[in-house]
């Protein structure tokens, strides 16, 4: 499939999880603070190289899977940008941030209270966080107060998770796929 197909795809792909999400839909003039809806898109970082150290750059095809991600957010108002301070989050994350003129803010990917503290920060708004195999599953499984994403086997850089956050009660997270398809388990 040629480049320009597949981002046809993915852009009508991405329209209709917005209509799925109600994004599409103007907020009411006076929204109630029970009906803000916060939007999260957690990604994992992009393919990394195997370089045997503990902080590796992107691949080729990991540095053209954050355009892809820039790309998909091309039309998502965003309020923030989030990474972990390794190499290969920031540069996953690097080219949306550019492309929203937003700073990338740094997290500890061991924070326990981190989503709670974006939650509250970015009520009713929309924030891309970029995490790891193991981070990012677990996330999806705190808002939602479950236990249905388990971690990303080493080789899978193709998930994205886009949760919607009530101020009240769990979150609805849809999990789909972006970019060239990595070989493996999903």
């Amino acid at each position: 499939m040629t480049r320009t197909k597949n981002k046809k795809r993915i852009g009508i792909l991405v329209s209709l999880v917005f209509i799925y999400l109600g994004g599409i839909f103007p907020e009411p003039s006076f929204p109630r603070e029970k009906d803000r809806i916060t939007t999260l898109f957690l990604v994992r970082h992009a393919e990394k190289v195997s370089d045997g150290t503990a902080d590796p750059d992107l691949t080729a095809a990991g540095a053209e899977r954050a355009d892809e991600l820039a790309y998909i957010l091309e039309h998502v108002d965003l309020d923030a940008v989030y990474s972990t301070p390794y190499r290969r989050t920031k540069q996953t994350v690097l080219p949306t941030a550019k492309q929203k003129t937003l700073e990338v803010r740094l997290y500890s990917p061991g924070d326990p209270d981190f989503l709670r503290r974006v939650l509250q920060e970015y009520s009713g708004g929309t924030v891309l966080i970029v995490g790891h195999s193991n981070t990012i599953p677990s996330m999806a499984n705190e808002l939602t107060d479950g236990s249905d994403f388990s971690d990303l086997d080493d080789g899978i850089y193709d998930n994205l998770f886009i949760a919607c956050v009530p101020a009240e009660g769990k979150a609805d997270v849809l999990r789909m796929r972006f970019g060239a398809r990595t070989p493996g388990k999903s």
